[in-house]
């Protein structure tokens, strides 16, 4: 069950609530004037959900890296170029002068 605590009693109670959180491993909502303002988590949850997002910022890096590859192919063959015959410094050169 989500847990949400004002931010004056989470001064007050901060050791009480890090055990709790600790032991229970649920989340604590801090509120200041009834809105939501900041979420404690567990240490070991922050690590995961950082690598969760880290993983998928990888795939969609690599995704990215592989569309345009492909498309930098296309242009250069447009360009009557074969990219298997180019050397990594002619693409670069080409890529510079583009």
């Amino acid at each position: 069950m989500l847990k949400i605590i004002g931010v004056t009693e989470a001064r007050a109670r901060l050791r009480a609530i890090l055990s709790e959180l600790r032991e229970s491993g649920q989340a604590v909502i801090l509120a200041r004037d009834s809105k939501p303002e900041a979420v404690l988590v567990p240490y070991e949850e922050y690590v995961r959900s950082q690598e969760q997002a880290q993983a998928l910022w990888n795939l969609r890096f690599e995704a990215a890296l592989r569309k345009s590859h492909g498309a930098f192919r296309e242009w250069l063959r447009a360009q009557g170029r074969n990219p298997d015959e180019l050397t990594e410094e002619e693409m670069l050169e080409l890529i510079r002068n583009a």
